[in-house]
């Protein structure tokens, strides 16, 4: 399959004359100029009612650089607001951005605009904006008249676009999401024809499968639209503490749901990063009762291992072992790299137990077979616990980098 968020990409995809009618009966109903861009700027549909300066500046090649460089600024900045950009394009336009994150990844933008929200004189535009402009001394004139003719709007009708292109961004979401699954299920079926006769391959499959149509049913945007909802209004309501856990809640997703269609393997200091979101989230929950210490030298931070495979760790030392405990609790995550291989435990002082009375739940479960998955024979998991002194876990996997 061709790179995320490329034009080979969205053609495997999608038909882009589906993506190109939606963008155009919006752009009718909004009276805006419209278009879906890639990731680098590049127009993935043809433009949508388009202004006439803007279809001017398009024609002219240094103009179209120019406006995909702007796009594509314009996506990026959306991103990292997590929602509709309002920005001044290159050339003094006022424009909207809304990107458009499938599977947890960045692949394009949904852009309309080509508004103004004052009126310009010709004095101001041939001093302000003109120098901005790649016209020659001949065409000047032209490119002024088409810039004074943009509709003017006010601060209400902008507000009520940025919404409606927030929602039209998400319907071009689940449209993509729903014919990408639909592909990878069928491309899966056939690859299960084929290992029929392989059942431990067959079971494996039929996991991932299942994990992954779960993962892509999952809708970015209405997630963290929400959390930044309850962020805001933690803030406004005088809770900092509130607004606190939910920032650092919206991290561990945006983490997890950007890495779940990435590389099985991560970086182990990626995977602490989230874990600290993780146990600064328990903190928030028993405060004084509860601490945690990360104890990894250097050179184990760069190794990779499978993704998440430490959080059903930390979940079982938290819920089965610091949470029925009367005493403060600790969570000690160690790592080191000896004789090539990395060397992980994950401590707790809490209530322990039995090794017989040990169960292995789905979490201790879905790491063992992973680990043998990845590595066979070259890894191992040991557990050791002992009543009101704690649990200690030791996994163990070859020191592997890029």
């Amino acid at each position: 399959m061709a790179s995320y968020g490329s034009y080979e990409w969205w053609t495997e995809i999608i038909e882009l004359n589906t993506l190109k009618n939606l963008v155009d009966r919006f752009a009718a109903a909004m009276n805006v100029g419209a278009v879906i861009a890639t990731t680098d700027g590049t127009a993935l549909t043809i433009p949508s009612n388009f202004c006439a300066f803007c279809r001017r500046l398009r024609s002219h090649p240094e103009g179209k650089c120019g406006c995909e460089k702007s796009d594509a600024w314009g996506g990026e900045h959306a991103l990292d607001v997590d929602g509709p950009l309002v920005y001044r394009c290159h050339c003094g336009l006022i424009d909207m951005a809304s990107p458009l994150i499938i599977e947890g990844r960045f692949v394009g933008t949904l852009l309309c605009g080509q508004v103004l929200l004052r009126p310009y004189t010709e004095e101001e535009v041939r001093k302000e904006l003109v120098p901005l402009w790649p016209c020659s001394a001949n065409e000047v004139d032209d490119w002024v008249r088409d810039f004074l003719s943009l509709p003017i709007v006010d601060e209400t009708t902008l507000l009520n676009a940025m919404n409606l292109l927030n929602v039209m961004a998400s319907h071009i979401v689940e449209l993509c999401e729903r014919h990408l699954i639909e592909s990878k299920l069928l491309h899966k079926a056939m690859e299960l024809v084929k290992a029929q006769r392989d059942k431990e391959v067959l079971e494996r499959s039929l996991k991932m499968a299942q994990l992954k149509a779960l993962q892509n049913q999952l809708n970015p945007h209405f997630m963290f639209n929400t959390l930044n909802i309850m962020s805001r209004l933690a803030m406004f309501e005088g809770a900092p503490q509130t607004q606190e856990l939910t920032i650092q809640f919206a991290e561990y997703l945006r983490y997890i749901l950007r890495r779940q269609s990435s590389d099985e393997l991560v970086y182990l200091s990626s995977e602490l990063e989230c874990l600290k979101q993780y146990l600064a989230i328990q903190k928030v929950r028993f405060s004084d009762r509860f601490s945690y210490v990360l104890d990894v030298e250097s050179a184990a931070l760069s190794c990779k291992i499978p993704f998440l495979i430490l959080q059903p760790l930390i979940e079982n030392a938290v819920v089965h072992g610091i949470e029925p405990s009367l005493r403060p609790g600790v969570v000690l995550v160690k790592g080191r790299v000896r004789a090539e291989k990395l060397e992980i435990n994950v401590e707790d002082n809490g209530v322990g137990c039995s090794l017989k009375k040990i169960k292995e739940g789905v979490g201790i479960s879905h790491v063992k077979e992973r680990l043998k998955l990845h590595y066979g024979s070259d890894a191992s998991f040991d557990i050791w616990s002992e009543p009101n002194v704690g649990t200690k876990v030791s996994i163990c996997m070859p020191s592997m980098g890029d």
